[in-house]
């Protein structure tokens, strides 16, 4: 007696399928946690050095091979009198509460929310919600804290003004 192969012509994905085996050709970079946060808090500052924000996560990866990519919606404004003037941001991380190293920052005024006239007059304010990412390499199985900081470049930056909320997820990948 002969067999006839027979082909399904789709798949019901609502059904439970269970595998056997490993996957392979797929690499690394599974996902391993994700944690998130949203920050109200508004603050204010004319400082040209980093300033904290309120908006901070700690994570504790599972592994020291493991990266924490960071993604960041803040809600910023930039209010300014001046020709040009800008608004620049950085990330710093914190292992078991020592070592603050800034693992991310804009160097320029333009490298943030920027604004100049193009007129030579003063220029007025900016606002935007950026999104910001960058992807972090830890080496520790330590708490790790998050922090997203911002700068003035010849303005007042503001975080969360006017009842803004921002977001701050964190991501840890496996090698």
């Amino acid at each position: 007696m002969a067999f006839t192969l027979l082909k399904p012509t789709g798949i019901d994905l609502s059904q439970t399928f269970n595998f056997t085996g490993s996957v392979s050709g797929a690499g690394g970079g599974k996902v391993l946690q994700v944690l998130n946060v949203e920050d109200d808090t508004a603050i204010s500052t004319t400082n040209g050095s980093l300033q904290d924000t309120g908006l901070a996560l700690n994570i504790t990866p599972s592994a020291t091979s493991s990266k924490i990519f960071i993604q960041i919606q803040p809600q910023l404004l930039a209010q300014s009198n001046n020709e040009e003037a800008g608004l620049g941001f950085g990330i710093s991380r914190e292992i078991d509460d020592a070592n603050n190293t800034t693992v991310f920052e804009t160097k320029y005024s333009y490298d943030g929310l920027y604004m100049a006239s193009s007129d030579g007059s003063n220029a007025d304010n900016i606002r935007a919600y950026p999104y910001v990412a960058h992807l972090d390499s830890p080496n520790t199985t330590g708490v790790c804290r998050y922090k997203f900081r911002i700068k003035a470049y010849s303005c007042t930056a503001k975080f969360n003004e006017a009842s803004g909320r921002s977001r701050m997820y964190l991501f840890e990948v496996g090698a």
